[in-house]
């Protein structure tokens, strides 16, 4: 079995995200049989089909394709149209993982090969370049370079010592980490297509949620009278529900200029107030916050209230219910074209992370966006790629 090392550079746009359509590829990094390779790719001009045709005869001439993190570089070569399937794959992060019974989420590098008594990774181009927000293709060439192939060798001698940990384990933990690495490319073919959704009408839905939130806003005001509180805030809702004093300031009309360029204009103050609201429910023992006088009021602890009025049962019903739909306002109709915004993907496309290295039961997770906890509503938005024929 043939093992090639596998390491990319890229530009730095949401931290090299594969499907910002404004990043690109600069450099592949290849090492086996104790020789690396280096391809400029996008770093100081168009990408040259010769060496994308090197690459990938180097590819195909290895049985599995060894990286840290490879989801992110298996992204990237597969967006310069390279091909790996019917290869294995070994993830040294996600090995690593597992090896230490999921206690540190996605390890570092530079951690592993601590961990391995291998040294350190040369952090030049990250902390002198990158971190100072300076572009990957503006990295001298011989400094990325030299990056690069201390990655590759880095990345290496934890391979190498992850199979000899490896040859010494049960046959059931070994099929266990194969399995994973597998896995990890169905994963990556998940993210790489993204899952598509309809912007327009989470545009439309957002427009909708805003109107029914603010009629339950005109709904609070006859319990509270006060035009500065603020329904999204714990510590108002608290103090209304629980009883407590709401502090806030006006700004008022306090006499008139008399000279100067605004004479005869209005002179205003800020004015500072206070509103105390008697209590209207019993607070749940144990429901205290850390600032003192004021108690949790979310879902799980407004269901579990006991109620003396109907007034209160009421005010609590609305508080719910508006509470569902902001996080449907925010997680999801603003925030799913707000997160593609943000991150250049195409529109009406999101290319969220399945993370193997997070949950320390060894569960799937899912972020940016969490793909695991769209509400019911909102799954009526996302739609197939494949037609359906009759």
């Amino acid at each position: 079995m043939r093992s090639l090392i596998l390491d990319v550079e890229t530009t730095i746009s949401n931290k090299g995200n594969p499907f910002d359509e404004r990043n690109k590829l600069c450099y592949v990094g290849l090492y086996s049989d104790s020789q690396h390779y280096l391809y400029d790719i996008d770093y100081s001009g168009s990408p040259n089909r010769q060496r994308l045709d090197n690459i990938q005869r180097l590819i195909d001439s290895h049985d599995t394709i060894v990286g840290f993190n490879i989801k992110f570089d298996l992204h990237w070569i597969r967006r310069y149209g390279i091909n790996i399937v019917g290869k294995r794959v070994w993830d040294c992060q996600l090995v690593h993982y597992i090896l230490t019974q999921q206690q540190n989420p996605y390890p570092s590098l530079n951690g592993v090969a601590e961990y391995y008594g291998l040294g350190n990774k040369l952090d030049v181009v990250a902390s002198e370049y990158w971190g100072n927000n300076i572009d990957t293709t503006e990295i001298p060439r011989d400094v990325l370079e030299e990056y690069l192939i201390g990655d590759l060798h880095l990345t290496q001698k934890v391979y190498e010592k992850q199979l000899k940990e490896f040859a010494s384990l049960a046959k059931s933990t070994q099929r266990l980490i194969s399995l994973h690495n597998q896995d990890l490319l169905v994963l990556q073919e998940m993210e790489y297509n993204g899952i598509i959704y309809n912007e327009e009408g989470c545009n439309e839905g957002a427009k909708d949620l805003s109107t029914s939130i603010a009629r339950i806003d005109n709904e609070l005001y006859s319990y509270h009278m006060l035009s500065e509180f603020n329904p999204s805030s714990t510590e108002h809702v608290s103090s209304l529900l629980y009883g407590g004093t709401i502090k806030y300031r006006r700004k008022e009309v306090v006499g008139v200029f008399k000279t100067g360029a605004r004479k005869g204009q209005e002179k205003e103050q800020w004015k500072d107030y206070e509103q105390t609201f008697e209590r209207l429910v019993t607070p749940i023992k144990g429901s205290e916050l850390e600032k003192e006088g004021f108690y949790s009021v979310d879902d799980q602890t407004l269901k579990s209230l006991k109620f003396r009025t109907n007034k209160a049962r009421e005010l609590v019903e609305l508080i719910l219910a508006r509470a569902t739909l902001m996080k449907r306002l925010t997680a999801y109709y603003q925030g799913l074209p707000d997160l593609r915004t943000k991150m250049n993907w195409p529109v009406g496309k999101l290319h969220g992370v399945l993370n193997q290295c997070v949950a320390k039961t060894g569960r799937l997770s899912s972020t940016k966006p969490n793909l695991q906890n769209f509400d019911g509503e909102i799954k009526q938005l996302f739609g197939s790629r494949y037609a359906i024929t009759s």
